[in-house]
């Protein structure tokens, strides 16, 4: 079984990269409370730096580990690599889903992905869940404030005594 770290350098080198020109990464091997359970990697921005936190014990993470071949497993270092994409481009750009979404598409791409690939269909697919789910928050937040001053403007109306 390959180590964490091989892999990872598997997918960087996928990238065309190495580990030196990339943002610092921690390898654990289940996300922290408050991640999603589903998410492969995410930024830890809890100590002095931001950083990439990737989780080992996903499926394209532990298929790549288990390769009989060093890098073998192309399907699942391609997708470790799209996932590392996504979260640079977070560490550069800041926390908008959808145009990190869009760099791990085009990385997916360069990398050899089809364009009708399962892969580009599973990140299209979660693209649209986290945008959906991010508008439905934005709305829930307006629907809250309207709420508040709603209650706001009765408290304020004057009490009716007698008919």
């Amino acid at each position: 079984m390959w180590t964490a770290a091989s892999v990872f350098v598997c997918a960087l080198s996928l990238l065309g990269r190495s580990p030196q020109s990339f943002p610092p990464t921690e390898f654990v091997d289940t996300a922290s409370a408050g991640v999603s359970p589903l998410a492969m990697a995410y930024i830890s921005r809890e100590e002095a730096a931001a950083h990439i936190v990737l989780v080992t014990s996903t499926w394209a993470f532990m298929n790549a580990r288990r390769s009989r071949i060093q890098c073998g497993d192309i399907d699942a270092i391609r997708e470790i690599a799209g996932v590392l994409a996504h979260e640079e481009w977070h560490i550069l750009h800041g926390d908008n889903e959808e145009g990190a979404y869009d760099w791990q598409l085009v990385t997916l791409l360069r990398v050899g992905e089809p364009f009708d690939g399962a892969l580009i269909h599973k990140v299209k697919k979660a693209k649209e869940a986290v945008l959906a789910a991010a508008r439905r928050a934005d709305k829930a937040t307006v629907v809250a404030r309207g709420n508040t001053s709603s209650l706001e403007n009765a408290t304020s109306i004057p009490s009716r005594s007698g008919p």
